[in-house]
Protein backbone atom coordinates (compact mmCIF):
# COMPACT_ATOMS: atom_id res chain seq x y z
CA UNK A 1 0.00 0.00 0.00
CA UNK A 2 1.41 3.42 -0.95
CA UNK A 3 2.06 6.15 1.59
CA UNK A 4 -0.51 8.35 -0.10
CA UNK A 5 -3.24 5.74 0.29
CA UNK A 6 -2.82 5.89 4.06
CA UNK A 7 -3.06 9.66 4.26
CA UNK A 8 -6.67 10.59 3.70
CA UNK A 9 -8.30 8.38 6.35
CA UNK A 10 -6.02 10.16 8.85
CA UNK A 11 -6.45 13.61 7.38
CA UNK A 12 -10.09 14.11 8.32
CA UNK A 13 -9.21 13.42 11.95
CA UNK A 14 -6.23 15.77 11.81
CA UNK A 15 -8.00 18.76 10.30
CA UNK A 16 -10.25 20.63 12.77
CA UNK A 17 -13.70 21.80 11.72
CA UNK A 18 -12.77 25.42 12.46
CA UNK A 19 -9.58 27.41 12.92
CA UNK A 20 -8.63 29.73 15.76
CA UNK A 21 -7.97 33.28 14.52
CA UNK A 22 -4.48 34.65 14.99
CA UNK A 23 -4.00 37.21 17.80
CA UNK A 24 -4.85 40.76 16.82
CA UNK A 25 -1.40 42.03 17.88
CA UNK A 26 1.20 39.54 16.65
CA UNK A 27 4.28 39.10 18.79
CA UNK A 28 7.87 39.53 17.65
CA UNK A 29 8.44 35.89 16.71
CA UNK A 30 5.14 35.70 14.83
CA UNK A 31 6.08 38.77 12.78
CA UNK A 32 9.55 37.37 12.19
CA UNK A 33 8.24 34.05 10.89
CA UNK A 34 5.25 35.39 8.95
CA UNK A 35 7.06 35.04 5.63
CA UNK A 36 8.51 31.56 6.16
CA UNK A 37 8.03 29.12 3.29
CA UNK A 38 5.66 29.38 0.37
CA UNK A 39 2.12 28.41 -0.56
CA UNK A 40 1.53 26.21 -3.59
CA UNK A 41 -0.81 28.67 -5.27
CA UNK A 42 1.94 31.29 -5.35
CA UNK A 43 4.46 28.78 -6.69
CA UNK A 44 2.11 27.35 -9.33
CA UNK A 45 -0.21 30.12 -10.42
CA UNK A 46 1.87 33.24 -9.91
CA UNK A 47 1.18 36.59 -8.33
CA UNK A 48 -2.02 37.28 -10.27
CA UNK A 49 -3.83 34.67 -8.16
CA UNK A 50 -2.17 33.81 -4.89
CA UNK A 51 -3.27 32.28 -1.65
CA UNK A 52 -1.81 35.30 0.13
CA UNK A 53 -4.16 37.61 -1.78
CA UNK A 54 -7.13 35.41 -0.88
CA UNK A 55 -6.16 35.38 2.79
CA UNK A 56 -5.54 39.12 2.94
CA UNK A 57 -8.85 39.92 1.25
CA UNK A 58 -11.00 37.27 2.95
CA UNK A 59 -14.09 38.61 4.68
CA UNK A 60 -14.84 35.17 6.13
CA UNK A 61 -11.67 33.31 7.10
CA UNK A 62 -13.61 30.27 8.29
CA UNK A 63 -15.23 29.91 4.86
CA UNK A 64 -11.83 30.12 3.17
CA UNK A 65 -10.48 27.47 5.54
CA UNK A 66 -13.51 25.25 4.90
CA UNK A 67 -12.78 25.47 1.16
CA UNK A 68 -9.11 24.57 1.62
CA UNK A 69 -10.05 21.74 3.99
CA UNK A 70 -12.55 20.35 1.46
CA UNK A 71 -9.94 20.48 -1.32
CA UNK A 72 -7.37 18.73 0.86
CA UNK A 73 -9.82 15.96 1.81
CA UNK A 74 -10.64 15.50 -1.89
CA UNK A 75 -6.97 14.81 -2.60
CA UNK A 76 -5.71 18.24 -3.64
CA UNK A 77 -2.02 18.15 -2.69
CA UNK A 78 -1.57 21.91 -3.24
CA UNK A 79 -4.29 22.63 -0.67
CA UNK A 80 -2.63 20.22 1.74
CA UNK A 81 0.65 22.12 1.47
CA UNK A 82 -1.12 25.46 1.77
CA UNK A 83 -2.82 24.45 5.01
CA UNK A 84 0.53 23.30 6.38
CA UNK A 85 2.12 26.58 5.32
CA UNK A 86 -0.57 28.67 7.06
CA UNK A 87 -0.28 26.69 10.31
CA UNK A 88 3.50 26.96 10.09
CA UNK A 89 3.41 30.76 9.90
CA UNK A 90 0.54 31.58 12.24
CA UNK A 91 -0.25 34.90 10.59
CA UNK A 92 -3.80 34.22 9.44
CA UNK A 93 -4.85 31.77 12.12
CA UNK A 94 -3.12 30.47 15.22
CA UNK A 95 0.10 28.63 14.48
CA UNK A 96 0.36 24.89 15.06
CA UNK A 97 3.81 23.78 13.87
CA UNK A 98 3.21 20.16 14.85
CA UNK A 99 0.08 19.93 12.70
CA UNK A 100 1.87 21.89 9.99
CA UNK A 101 4.68 19.35 9.94
CA UNK A 102 2.22 16.46 9.56
CA UNK A 103 0.42 18.14 6.66
CA UNK A 104 3.62 19.16 4.91
CA UNK A 105 5.00 15.64 5.12
CA UNK A 106 1.77 14.28 3.66
CA UNK A 107 2.03 16.71 0.75
CA UNK A 108 5.75 16.05 0.30
CA UNK A 109 5.22 12.29 0.11
CA UNK A 110 2.87 12.98 -2.81
CA UNK A 111 5.49 14.96 -4.69
CA UNK A 112 4.82 18.57 -3.68
CA UNK A 113 8.02 20.59 -4.17
CA UNK A 114 6.74 23.54 -2.08
CA UNK A 115 5.96 21.13 0.76
CA UNK A 116 9.55 19.83 0.74
CA UNK A 117 10.75 23.43 0.75
CA UNK A 118 8.46 24.31 3.67
CA UNK A 119 9.77 21.35 5.66
CA UNK A 120 13.25 22.73 5.04
CA UNK A 121 12.11 26.09 6.37
CA UNK A 122 10.61 24.46 9.45
CA UNK A 123 13.91 22.79 10.34
CA UNK A 124 16.00 25.80 9.37
CA UNK A 125 14.06 28.12 11.68
CA UNK A 126 13.27 25.48 14.30
CA UNK A 127 9.51 26.01 14.25
CA UNK A 128 8.15 23.34 16.57
CA UNK A 129 11.26 21.22 16.01
CA UNK A 130 14.93 21.34 16.93
CA UNK A 131 16.95 23.45 14.49
CA UNK A 132 18.64 20.96 12.17
CA UNK A 133 20.55 22.29 9.17
CA UNK A 134 21.33 18.82 7.83
CA UNK A 135 17.61 18.01 7.70
CA UNK A 136 16.84 21.41 6.16
CA UNK A 137 19.45 20.79 3.46
CA UNK A 138 17.96 17.39 2.66
CA UNK A 139 14.45 18.84 2.32
CA UNK A 140 15.62 21.79 0.22
CA UNK A 141 17.40 19.40 -2.12
CA UNK A 142 14.23 17.32 -2.48
CA UNK A 143 12.37 20.52 -3.41
CA UNK A 144 15.00 21.49 -5.97
CA UNK A 145 14.99 18.06 -7.56
CA UNK A 146 11.22 18.37 -7.96
CA UNK A 147 11.56 21.60 -9.90
CA UNK A 148 11.57 24.37 -7.29
CA UNK A 149 14.45 26.62 -8.37
CA UNK A 150 14.18 28.84 -5.27
CA UNK A 151 15.43 25.93 -3.17
CA UNK A 152 18.91 26.34 -4.69
CA UNK A 153 19.20 29.82 -3.17
CA UNK A 154 18.14 28.43 0.21
CA UNK A 155 20.82 25.74 -0.07
CA UNK A 156 23.43 28.29 -1.07
CA UNK A 157 22.56 30.43 1.94
CA UNK A 158 22.58 27.37 4.19
CA UNK A 159 26.10 26.33 3.23
CA UNK A 160 27.31 29.84 4.05
CA UNK A 161 25.81 29.77 7.56
CA UNK A 162 28.41 30.07 10.31
CA UNK A 163 26.34 29.03 13.35
CA UNK A 164 23.94 26.18 13.88
CA UNK A 165 22.44 25.14 17.21
CA UNK A 166 21.83 21.57 16.16
CA UNK A 167 22.13 18.40 18.21
CA UNK A 168 22.50 16.26 15.09
CA UNK A 169 25.98 17.23 14.02
CA UNK A 170 28.34 20.13 13.67
CA UNK A 171 27.35 22.07 10.59
CA UNK A 172 30.38 22.92 8.47
CA UNK A 173 30.48 26.04 6.33
CA UNK A 174 31.29 25.13 2.73
CA UNK A 175 31.56 28.17 0.45
CA UNK A 176 32.37 26.08 -2.59
CA UNK A 177 29.27 23.96 -2.04
CA UNK A 178 27.27 27.16 -1.60
CA UNK A 179 28.56 28.46 -4.93
CA UNK A 180 27.71 25.17 -6.65
CA UNK A 181 24.12 25.45 -5.46
CA UNK A 182 23.87 29.08 -6.54
CA UNK A 183 25.22 28.06 -9.95
CA UNK A 184 22.73 25.21 -10.28
CA UNK A 185 19.91 27.57 -9.44
CA UNK A 186 21.24 30.17 -11.90
CA UNK A 187 21.38 27.59 -14.66
CA UNK A 188 17.77 26.67 -13.89
CA UNK A 189 16.67 30.30 -14.14
CA UNK A 190 16.43 31.53 -10.54
CA UNK A 191 17.06 35.29 -10.54
CA UNK A 192 18.44 35.46 -7.00
CA UNK A 193 20.94 32.70 -7.80
CA UNK A 194 21.97 34.51 -10.97
CA UNK A 195 22.79 37.57 -8.88
CA UNK A 196 24.79 35.54 -6.38
CA UNK A 197 26.83 33.84 -9.12
CA UNK A 198 27.41 37.08 -11.00
CA UNK A 199 28.50 38.92 -7.86
CA UNK A 200 31.01 36.22 -6.94
CA UNK A 201 32.46 36.07 -10.44
CA UNK A 202 32.72 39.84 -10.68
CA UNK A 203 34.51 40.17 -7.33
CA UNK A 204 36.40 36.88 -7.22
CA UNK A 205 34.65 35.50 -4.16
CA UNK A 206 35.07 31.71 -3.80
CA UNK A 207 35.87 31.54 -7.53
CA UNK A 208 38.36 33.34 -9.75
CA UNK A 209 37.48 36.74 -11.18
CA UNK A 210 35.68 36.51 -14.51
CA UNK A 211 34.23 39.90 -15.42
CA UNK A 212 32.61 38.71 -18.63
CA UNK A 213 30.77 35.83 -16.98
CA UNK A 214 29.92 37.95 -13.93
CA UNK A 215 28.35 40.65 -16.08
CA UNK A 216 26.41 38.00 -18.02
CA UNK A 217 24.76 36.58 -14.89
CA UNK A 218 24.19 40.00 -13.33
CA UNK A 219 22.47 41.25 -16.47
CA UNK A 220 20.15 38.24 -16.47
CA UNK A 221 19.34 38.89 -12.81
CA UNK A 222 18.80 42.62 -13.33
CA UNK A 223 16.47 42.04 -16.27
CA UNK A 224 14.45 39.73 -13.99
CA UNK A 225 14.09 42.58 -11.47
CA UNK A 226 16.89 42.00 -8.96
CA UNK A 227 17.75 45.53 -7.83
CA UNK A 228 21.13 44.61 -6.37
CA UNK A 229 22.22 43.20 -9.73
CA UNK A 230 21.43 46.48 -11.50
CA UNK A 231 23.32 48.34 -8.77
CA UNK A 232 26.39 46.14 -9.20
CA UNK A 233 26.35 46.70 -12.94
CA UNK A 234 26.02 50.47 -12.52
CA UNK A 235 28.94 50.57 -10.09
CA UNK A 236 31.08 48.32 -12.30
CA UNK A 237 30.52 50.36 -15.46
CA UNK A 238 31.04 53.59 -13.55
CA UNK A 239 34.47 52.39 -12.45
CA UNK A 240 35.30 51.04 -15.91
CA UNK A 241 34.24 54.37 -17.48
CA UNK A 242 31.66 52.83 -19.80
CA UNK A 243 29.29 55.79 -19.75
CA UNK A 244 26.44 54.38 -21.84
CA UNK A 245 26.20 51.10 -19.95
CA UNK A 246 26.65 52.90 -16.63
CA UNK A 247 23.74 55.26 -17.35
CA UNK A 248 21.56 52.41 -18.57
CA UNK A 249 22.02 50.24 -15.48
CA UNK A 250 21.96 53.21 -13.10
CA UNK A 251 18.53 54.17 -14.42
CA UNK A 252 17.36 50.56 -14.36
CA UNK A 253 18.38 50.34 -10.71
CA UNK A 254 16.49 53.56 -9.96
CA UNK A 255 13.39 52.09 -11.62
CA UNK A 256 13.74 49.06 -9.35
CA UNK A 257 13.80 51.33 -6.26
CA UNK A 258 17.52 51.66 -5.55
CA UNK A 259 18.47 54.53 -3.18
CA UNK A 260 22.12 53.92 -4.09
CA UNK A 261 21.49 54.48 -7.80
CA UNK A 262 19.39 57.55 -7.06
CA UNK A 263 22.26 59.03 -5.07
CA UNK A 264 24.59 58.22 -7.95
CA UNK A 265 22.32 60.20 -10.29
CA UNK A 266 22.21 63.16 -7.90
CA UNK A 267 25.99 63.11 -7.67
CA UNK A 268 26.20 63.04 -11.47
CA UNK A 269 23.95 66.08 -11.69
CA UNK A 270 26.13 68.02 -9.25
CA UNK A 271 29.27 67.44 -11.24
CA UNK A 272 30.27 70.26 -13.61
Amino acid sequence: MSAASNIYPLLERLLPERVIPAPGRPGHLQRLYAGVGMPSQRAVLGESYSLINRLEEASDLQALYADLRRQALEGNVAALNDLGWIWLNGKYWRADPTLAGHLLRMAALQGSAPAWFNLGQQYYFGKGVQVAYASAAEYYQQAFERGLEEAAAALGDLFEEEVCDSDEQLWIVDLHQAYRWFLRGAQRGDARCRFEVGYRLLHGQTVGVDHKAGIYWLELAAVAGVMQAAEELAVHFSISSNALRYLFWRDQAINLGSPLALNMKLDDQLQP
